[in-house]
């Protein structure tokens, strides 16, 4: 859960609370070498202490607490792009840590600014754009100079602190998605979609989407099926009511615009809390959830939509399942977060059927979401 949803639930008066998989699908024939299996990454954290970056062999389930210490802070998320891991050390860490290499290893950390409270990266040549909720819109890092700007939104919201939750590149451009939100963090307007040339670092564009408070990832889709390389956002209204809202496609081909929804949240009985493209393009793997109408509880389940069909499936998780969090992986498994209290941690589905026995142990309780990759 975002520090902004924490923030929101706090508000009302309840305690406190991704990159898609390769997309080579091609099956190798028994005369082949082995290929590498494929690595599930995970961070957590529980704001007082140091977080943990734990990585698990998804074939064969053997999980490394805590791989690199130190790297993650007390508030982390993830994002992968190419062969580098980005960390977001959100909050009181408040900086991007990139790893990469084989084994994997720390390759940089980029500090964001004192107060700037950064909730995603986007990575464009050697510069990082960062969606940094405490400050005027995007903070813009040159990799080689450490040079930090920042770039200004001030049309989004009056308060002249908008607050962007995520950022992805398309060519030239990053999409950033931003609420309009209150201090007591209440939606006033609907979810803004800011467009950037990083050509130049400029704003190209804004508009809107048709619901209010944008939350998790910003996820691609494949242009060769139905979504037609659309990007997707969640939003989320309301915590309690799926009656508005829903994910979102923003159209980067041509003049980039909302371009409608590729699930709504009341057929979904739920919010997206976090969504992951399977590597061939064909399936979204939704983190589906939703509060009880006073807080007092949460579910979350896994879902999959066929994107060429537009046909969304029945949950393939059990009830007892809290699943918050989702990612994709090269051969087609999917790894979830089950934050359930008392038994939370990675488990692993291929087709449909949980291939895992019991939650794989990250070190310390699964997060809210946004923080999981596979490769």
């Amino acid at each position: 859960m975002s520090l902004r949803l924490t923030s929101c639930v706090l508000a009302l008066a309840l305690p406190a609370v991704a990159a898609c998989g390769d997309n080579d699908t091609t099956v190798p024939s028994a005369d082949a070498p082995p290929a590498t299996n494929p690595t599930a990454a995970a961070v957590s954290g529980d704001f007082n202490v140091t977080g943990v970056f734990t990585t698990v062999d998804v074939v064969t389930r053997v999980a490394t607490p805590n791989a690199l210490a130190g790297v993650a802070g007390g508030d982390p998320y993830l994002r992968r792009y190419g062969d580098e891991t980005f960390i977001v050390n959100r909050d009181r860490g408040e900086n991007i840590t990139v790893l990469g290499g084989s084994p994997l290893a720390l390759i940089d950390q980029y500090a964001t600014g004192g107060g700037s409270n950064p909730q995603d990266v986007a990575a464009v040549g050697g510069k990082l754009y960062v969606p940094a909720m405490g400050t005027a819109g995007l903070v813009i890092i040159d990799r080689a100079t450490r040079a930090r700007t920042t770039l200004a939104f001030p049309t989004i919201d009056p308060d002249g602190k908008p607050d962007c939750v995520s950022a992805f590149p398309v060519g030239a451009r990053v999409y950033v998605a931003c609420g309009v939100l209150d201090a007591t963090f209440t939606p006033r307007g609907p979810t803004q979609i800011v467009v950037v040339d990083t050509t130049r670092d400029v704003v190209e564009s804004s508009f809107a989407l048709t619901a209010a408070n944008p939350i998790g990832q910003i996820v691609p889709s494949t242009p060769s099926t139905a979504l037609g390389g659309d990007l997707l956002i969640a939003t989320a209204p309301s915590f309690t009511d799926p009656a508005t809202g829903c994910l979102a496609r923003i159209k980067t081909t041509g003049t980039p615009a909302a371009n409608g929804c590729a699930v709504r949240n009341v057929d979904l009985g739920a919010y997206v809390n976090h969504a992951a493209m399977s590597a061939d393009g064909r399936t979204l793997w939704l983190a589906a959830a939703l509060y009880a109408a006073d807080f007092s509880s949460q579910s979350g389940a896994l879902r999959g939509y066929d994107v060429d069909r537009g046909v969304l499936a029945t949950a393939i998780s059990p009830a007892a399942q809290l699943v918050l969090d989702v990612a994709t992986c090269p051969d087609g498994r999917v790894v979830i977060g089950d934050a359930k209290a008392g038994a939370s941690g990675l488990r692993v589905y291929q087709g449909g059927v949980e291939e895992t026995t019991a939650p794989i142990d990250l070190g310390r309780p699964a997060g809210g979401g946004n923080g999981l990759a596979c490769w």
